[in-house]
């Protein structure tokens, strides 16, 4: 016999497969030891006389929250090969502690005529008694691991809404007895972050570049990321916010949770970042930025340009005699399709209305310019509360099932139909009512107007044009050019 023949023969040969797990806070605590599962699952197989190969399968240190262990990856290529005829474990929270997982496993083992053996419950899935019982266990064993998540979440929640903060504290503050205590060295750097991205139109990879050239180190003591960047201009902590149960832990992968199963509790921090600096950076972030390319053309209006006839971009060009030629403004659509019959502007032109333009802005905030910065406020503040309306009804729809469920009591219910019903009212009040209810204060805005205007008219003065792009998309959403000298500045909200 060959040796590929006997090699084959081996190969084929059904085995029984013991698989052991331990996590190592578990056999501290439990005395649950490798050796003492092998020697047990061991005896039970010379005990029933199964006299079969035994193959074994251990996972040392890994926990039973969900299916991603080598050895258990590596039974379970076994059981698709064809090599296991039984699958052995001392207890059912060897395999998984999640009843959906095992399941799932049960049905795979079952599909390949592999049983499923727990010695210390007694059963065999080969027989339909071991199945209901596997089931009924498995499903007892789950609702006393919810039970227990539950009471170790009511805990975090309590500590969570007394301001308390759970975890490592983010740059800008130091932990003090689970108390967060302004740093102020690192709370100027995450000022100055702040204001070079709504101020000072930078990106988050121009923020991160600066602070490396300048040698500001982060609290790792590393250099700044574009990740750590944005990551400090999208906490809520910094004004005064505290957000637990964000992020969904239980795989591989953290992901984000659905908001409604976020923890919030307002004004319970110390303040680095003013409430309203904060949600204009955001309401920046969500704005659409300006392709890459358009950022570093050498030409004001690229990539911010629109037709006033038909509303689509308006990109660069070159015209006249091969001696004297000069930049224009060309609308897409006629030059690419020829759907538009907008006539080409001369560059110099367009550029010099819109620094016109902004010049007039300087004093008449009280005038038209006070209303388009309300249409602005108004379009962001409505979607701001959409958002919050289809969280809050997501919410109320959980209270719902945890009410008949009777986890909850019917007050909580109650005060969460409350507090949709408001988010509700105030949006239906704006539809109705637009922005002339809209309470602004006149001074503040004229103010901020035109410290912003006054920026943008001394950044096209004296910075290349591609720094000073980064500072009018702080206030200049687009600009859109209707005729000769017949220009609209559309901006951004506050």
């Amino acid at each position: 016999m060959s040796g590929k023949q006997r090699k084959n023969e081996t190969y084929n040969i059904r085995s029984v497969a013991l698989y052991c797990r331990v996590s190592t806070d578990e056999q501290a605590r439990d005395g649950v030891s490798l050796d003492e599962q092998q020697e047990r699952l061991k005896a039970y197989c010379r005990a029933m006389g199964w006299t079969d190969q035994v193959q074994l399968f251990i996972d040392d240190g890994y926990s039973a929250k969900n299916l991603d262990r080598p050895e258990l990856k590596r039974l379970l290529q076994a059981v698709k090969n064809g090599n296991v005829s039984r699958i052995m474990v001392t207890k059912l929270d060897r395999m998984s502690r999640r009843l959906l997982d095992l399941l799932n496993l049960i049905d795979m083992f079952q599909n390949y005529e592999v049983s499923f053996v727990s010695i210390s419950e007694s059963f065999d899935t080969n027989t339909p008694s071991g199945r209901l019982t596997l089931q009924v266990l498995g499903a007892v064993a789950e609702f006393e691991r919810e039970r227990i998540r539950e009471r170790v979440f009511e805990n975090m929640l309590h500590a969570a809404t007394n301001g308390k903060w759970l975890t490592q504290s983010p740059y800008g503050y130091d932990l003090l007895d689970k108390s967060l205590v302004i740093n102020d060295k690192e709370a100027d750097i995450v000022k100055r972050v702040y204001d070079l991205y709504l101020n000072g139109g930078l990106g988050f990879y121009s923020i991160a570049k600066r602070l490396n050239e300048e040698g500001i180190p982060s609290r790792q003591r590393k250099e700044w990321s574009i990740r750590a960047i944005k990551l400090m201009l999208t906490n809520p902590v910094y004004k005064g916010t505290l957000v637990w149960n964000r992020k969904d832990s239980s795989k591989s992968k953290r992901k984000d949770k659905d908001e409604s199963e976020w923890v919030k509790v307002e004004d319970c921090l110390p303040v680095i970042i003013e409430k309203p600096i904060w949600e204009s950076v955001q309401r920046r972030m969500g704005q659409t930025t300006m392709a890459p390319r358009a950022q570093t053309s050498p030409h004001l209006l690229g990539g911010m340009l629109r037709c006033g006839n038909c509303g689509s971009g308006m990109s660069i060009g070159f015209s006249g005699s091969p001696n004297k030629r000069y930049r224009v403004y060309r609308c897409s659509a006629n030059k690419n399709k020829g759907t538009c019959t907008s006539k080409q502007y001369r560059a110099d032109l367009v550029e010099k209305w819109f620094k016109d333009g902004l010049q007039q802005m300087v004093g008449n905030t009280p005038g038209m310019l006070l209303i388009m910065a309300k249409e602005a406020v108004v379009k962001s503040q409505k979607d701001q509360l959409e958002q919050k309306a289809n969280t809050a009804k997501a919410r109320y729809k959980r209270k719902i099932e945890a009410y008949t469920s009777g986890l909850i009591e019917l007050s909580d219910l109650n005060e969460e139909k409350e507090r949709l019903d408001q988010i509700l009212a105030g949006l239906e009040k704006m539809d109705h009512e637009e922005f002339e209810a809209i309470d602004m204060d006149i001074e503040q805005i004229q103010t901020e107007l035109n410290k912003k205007v006054n920026n943008i008219i001394s950044a096209i003065e004296l910075l290349p044009v591609e720094q000073a792009k980064g500072i009018i998309q702080t206030l200049i959403k687009y600009v859109v050019v209707h005729g000769d000298e017949d220009i609209e500045i559309k901006l951004q909200p506050l």
